[in-house]
């Protein structure tokens, strides 16, 4: 963290996040002993159970690698969708009776036009990667947004689910593998789905967020800390492109008039950036906002060098007096050392991001404000 940063946030690199392809709680209150905070789709998996959409097995597990049946897909998308089981059309799939345990949903999702008409469903299948593109795509009307398209290697124009595929992937809901840098990703459409994966494509397709989470450039924010310091940030200019817009604020000791930094913000080419101007003082994210883990560099020694996951996208928050909505929860972990260069622990930042004022608080590794959002006032 840059000394003149009041932000009090981890210092991610563009080259980290540039290397990133893809409800807020405790660590320790994961819901499931066979899914850690470290796992990589913790979040998303954990997301869907505050949500009362996945609840696990009575032993206190998950599965997360167990293959993902049909009929669960089913019912947790009339969980989610919040779609009727009464009046529904009868699919009139050969294995799906009337006298099926789940029969309502499956016949609600096809009465949704989530699943077609064909002469078997296969409950107890899984489904691939590209079929649960077209679902998703399906389900949640997801947007087209050409600045995010991605070219993949298997994955041709011609071929029957491009587009659906091509919609989650600017939506952040799926992404691709790339196994050599610089070489196109591979999206690997046929691969069939665990319980993990289809738990997180769905978290990410409920949580979508998209808008503008930049500050009003009509207005000037003022921001106190937890050591009683007061800061004012004021726009400067903006630099528009054809990727997006950058938008330059100073930031100014509002007791003294000294000038603390020289900030930004940037919302351009499918990610979100919130930082110090000239430094690798920041914060990343894709955007739109969805759930998850973004960005995470391990060490083997460690368990982890830095790490970026997005909590949560419609957080309710109390700030400075202010109720805000729809908040953005962005948590950055790094390790930290003693004087002889000994791994000591695991440190975490939380930034709280509302819609027309960018960043409205910080907190610190035990969930306390260290910098928060008093005012702002028209210029």
């Amino acid at each position: 963290t840059g000394a003149n940063n009041p932000w009090g946030i981890g210092a991610t690199t563009a080259l980290a996040f540039a290397l990133t392809v893809s409800l807020t709680m405790p660590a320790s209150a994961a819901k499931f002993k066979d899914v850690s905070e470290q796992h990589s789709l913790q979040v998303e998996i954990e997301y869907l159970a505050n949500e009362g959409i996945i609840n696990g097995y009575s032993d206190g597990t998950f599965k997360p690698n167990a293959p993902i049946a049909k009929k669960h897909i089913a019912a947790m998308l009339v969980k989610v969708l919040e779609l009727p089981t009464t009046n529904v059309q009868n699919p009139g799939y050969a294995d799906v009776p009337t006298t099926h345990q789940y029969y309502k949903e499956i016949a609600a999702v096809y009465t949704a036009g989530i699943f077609g008409k064909a002469t078997h469903f296969k409950p107890e299948s899984s489904i691939s990667r590209a079929f649960m593109a077209k679902i998703l795509s399906t389900s949640f009307n997801l947007k087209s947004i050409a600045q995010n398209a991605v070219t993949y290697r298997d994955v041709a124009k011609t071929y029957e689910f491009y587009t659906p595929i091509q919609l989650v992937t600017m939506n952040n809901v799926a992404q691709g593998y790339r196994d050599v840098e610089g070489q196109l990703p591979d999206f690997k459409p046929n691969t069939l789905l665990t319980r993990a994966h289809f738990s997180a494509f769905l978290a990410r397709a409920m949580s979508l967020k998209s808008g503008n989470y930049k500050p009003d450039t009509n207005y000037s924010y003022y921001y106190k800390t937890v050591d009683d310091e007061n800061y004012m940030m004021t726009y400067d200019y903006s630099d528009v492109n054809a990727n997006g817009v950058t938008d330059y604020w100073n930031l100014y000791n509002a007791d003294t008039g000294e000038l603390a930094s020289k900030d930004l913000y940037i919302m351009e080419s499918g990610s979100w950036v919130q930082g110090v101007q000239s430094s690798d003082v920041a914060t990343f994210s894709p955007y739109p906002f969805t759930v998850g883990t973004k960005h995470n560099s391990l060490n083997d020694e460690e368990g982890i060098a830095q790490r970026t996951r997005v909590l949560n996208t419609n957080e309710e928050v109390r700030v400075g007096g202010v109720n805000y909505s729809e908040v953005v929860v962005i948590e950055e972990a790094w390790p930290v050392h003693n004087d002889r260069g000994q791994f000591v622990k695991i440190d975490t930042s939380t930034l709280y991001v509302a819609k027309d004022y960018g960043v409205i608080g910080v907190k610190d590794t035990r969930g306390y404000w260290t910098t928060w959002l008093s005012k702002r006032v028209a210029r």
